[in-house]
């Protein structure tokens, strides 16, 4: 592919890849998004081939948790450059536009992005919007020519999602895309001015803070350690938020509303966990894997908690394929106002017993005549030897039914 745009290839972060952390975690999210079929998963591991790869970012848009990163920030500057303009209607292009300049719209600014516009995630579209006030054009028209033409999907859906935490918060969706509104057939080509999104104007002022000492950004430790299985299982999975995450947050943040309004999860970066407290036994499993702390799983003695933090929950689906009892399933919408208020709900609490078999502490099932932790329930016997030590619980109950039933898979 002779297609490359600026700047290098991301820096890959594979110890942050959900695969590393759930082996059924099957999240193919960069595999399916590259339009340049960069990416392959070697087992639960995501490699970048660095020849094949374009530069074009829409990797480091897609990963939720921050797996690729980018080596040059030009989605920074061109939040800078846009900034930096009236607040008026601006057009945005990718580089291999053959006229940037030449638009059909009435907008008094372009600006060039750097790289595909793709590569613009859902908090770069609620901050170059101003929040719904600065109408954005984005021109695809491009796309159907561009060598990964096949990234016009992934912007659709980016932009897709942006319009609809702006309808929530009672904002104008203010993002138009050429595709979606063709110009008219007497529409006439006319030329405004042209900014490079890499090339933001700057204060002097601002220019000395940069170059103040101590002003270096402090980068988060790499994971690439998940699964070590020497280190404490508290190690093996950390939980954090990705900065992409809390970008997203501080630009909803940053909306002027009071709005309650809820908005289907689907197709925005965000998830509902719904608990069927009735069949949860307490084994903290689904907390214990999720990448976030978006649940969060509190016992004592003789009682336990689970609770849920939408703002945090990036619907990786990890809580679902881990409970070993089916009942943690996903639900549709949610209210802005939780995310960002950060609310906690509790989704199940209950006294817990002692497990028949094992003597571990559990939640009593109604439909088990005799009190069972779920390991002992699902016929892999007494295994507390392994409970702190081998986290993977999926694992272990998948060798033992191999062992006894050699044909389930």
């Amino acid at each position: 592919m002779e297609l490359r745009f600026a700047g290098a290839a991301p820096a890959l972060q594979p110890g942050r890849c959900l695969n590393r952390r759930h082996i059924g975690a099957n999240c193919t999210r960069c595999v399916d998004g590259c339009p340049a079929q960069a990416i392959t998963l070697n087992g639960a591991t995501p490699t970048l081939d660095e020849t094949t790869c374009v530069h074009c970012g829409v990797c480091t848009a897609i990963c939720p948790t921050d797996s690729f990163v980018p080596t040059a920030d030009y989605e920074k500057t061109l939040r800078a450059t846009v900034a930096n303009l009236p607040a008026a209607p601006t057009a945005l292009v990718c580089p291999v536009h053959p006229t940037p300049d030449a638009t059909t719209v009435a907008v008094n600014a372009v600006v060039q992005h750097r790289r595909c516009l793709a590569a613009l995630d859902v908090a770069d579209w609620l901050e170059l919007s101003a929040g719904g006030t600065r109408p954005l054009w984005l021109d695809d028209s491009p796309c159907a020519d561009c060598p990964i033409g096949a990234a016009q999907a992934t912007l659709k859906r980016t932009v897709e999602a942006a319009r609809a935490l702006l309808y929530a918060a009672a904002r104008p969706p203010a993002l138009l895309l050429y595709s979606e509104q063709p110009p008219a057939a007497d529409a006439k080509l006319h030329r405004a001015p042209l900014y490079d999104g890499a090339q933001p104007a700057i204060s002097r002022r601002a220019l000395f803070t940069r170059l103040r000492p101590g002003q270096s950004k402090q980068e988060e430790p790499a994971l690439d350690d998940l699964l070590n299985r020497g280190a404490p299982l508290s190690a093996r999975l950390p939980q954090q938020t990705p900065a992409s995450r809390r970008r997203l947050l501080a630009a909803l943040a940053a909306l002027p509303t009071a709005a309650t309004t809820e908005f289907v999860t689907q197709r925005t970066p965000f998830g509902v966990v719904d608990v069927d407290a009735d069949h949860c036994s307490g084994c903290g499993l689904c907390a214990r894997f999720c990448p976030t702390g978006a649940l969060h799983f509190n016992v004592d003695a003789a009682h336990f908690g689970l609770t849920f933090q939408p703002a945090a929950c990036i619907a990786c689906n990890i809580c679902v394929v881990a409970c070993p009892e089916g009942a943690v399933n996903h639900g549709a919408a949610v209210a802005l106002s939780a995310i960002n208020t950060n609310a906690v709900t509790t989704l199940a609490e209950g006294d817990l017993v002692t497990c028949h078999s094992c003597g571990v502490q559990t939640a009593k099932l109604a439909d088990d005549p005799a009190p069972r932790c779920h390991v002992c329930r699902h016929g892999a016997g007494v295994v507390s030897v392994h409970r702190d030590d081998a986290g993977l619980m999926v694992d272990l109950l998948k060798r033992t039914f191999q062992r006894s039933e050699p044909d389930i898979a």
